[in-house]
């Protein structure tokens, strides 16, 4: 059986890791077939939006212990195959949503956060675990949460072990959204499902700028988005839009 089950719902892809029996845990056969799974949702030109969760009773359980002892040996191969899902999930085109149904622990959290948009269950749970364990935070951890929730917040998760429930993460800003109980793929679809009647090319376009001002300043931002808002101005999706206005307004 797959470890990871990929099917589409309207203009969203839905990938769900299936190994429930280990609280769907950070394998290196899960990990490359996530890494799979998204390129191929990427590739699909009919698709808007990436939604993540696990298969019941855990969303993510964290890394596999025995991979952890192994790279303490110096074997890492399972552990970077692991850390290459977390990027291949945050270099996504296109935007991704995890739909976190009950723990997100250490790594399992990580993929939460290699996430552009978290939405949780009533019982979801976010706990870095790292330190607990006597480990150091790894695969852009801090990175990622630090721009989630901001210094402080990330300084009393990390570093005061402190794991937190949705609606406290809904407070600090670590998830966006609690779906209602039995709600949280139909609260995910929801939201991916305003991007149906948006132009595919632009949705890509504008992630890819929101990146890119992520790592520059005001005016390199500024002449960035001027010269895609100019392109834009002569593409079929705008133009058919004024052609609709300007009809409707000269029948009125």
């Amino acid at each position: 059986m797959s470890l990871v089950e990929s099917r589409r719902i309207g203009s969203s892809i839905v990938l769900t890791l299936q190994d429930p029996g280990r609280r769907n845990i950070l394998s290196p056969e899960l990990c490359r077939e996530l890494s799979k799974a998204v390129a191929a949702a990427n590739a699909d030109t009919e698709a808007r939006a990436i939604i993540i969760t696990g298969a019941s009773p855990a969303f993510c359980g964290g890394a596999d212990l025995a991979d952890l002892q192994a790279a303490a040996d110096g074997h890492t191969e399972a552990l970077h195959a692991v850390y290459q899902a977390f990027i291949n999930v945050a270099d996504s085109p296109l935007p991704t949503v995890a739909a976190v149904n009950g723990a997100a622990i250490g790594a399992g959290m990580n993929l939460a956060l290699a996430c552009d948009i978290r939405v949780a269950d009533e019982d979801a749970l976010f706990d870095t675990r790292f330190l607990k364990i006597g480990l150091h935070p790894g695969g852009g951890h801090g990175w990622m949460l630090l721009r989630a929730v901001g210094w402080a917040e990330a300084t009393r998760l990390l570093l005061f072990a402190r794991s937190i429930g949705a609606d406290e993460a809904h407070r600090i800003g670590l998830v966006q959204q609690v779906a209602p109980a039995g709600g949280l793929l139909t609260t995910a679809l929801e939201l991916t499902g305003r991007a149906d009647a948006l132009p595919r090319d632009l949705i890509l376009e504008t992630k890819a700028s929101l990146r890119l001002a992520v790592v520059s300043d005001h005016v390199s931002t500024f002449v960035h988005e001027t010269e895609r808002q100019l392109h834009s101005l002569q593409q079929p999706a705008f133009v058919d839009l004024v052609r609709r206005l300007q009809a409707r307004i000269e029948t009125r």
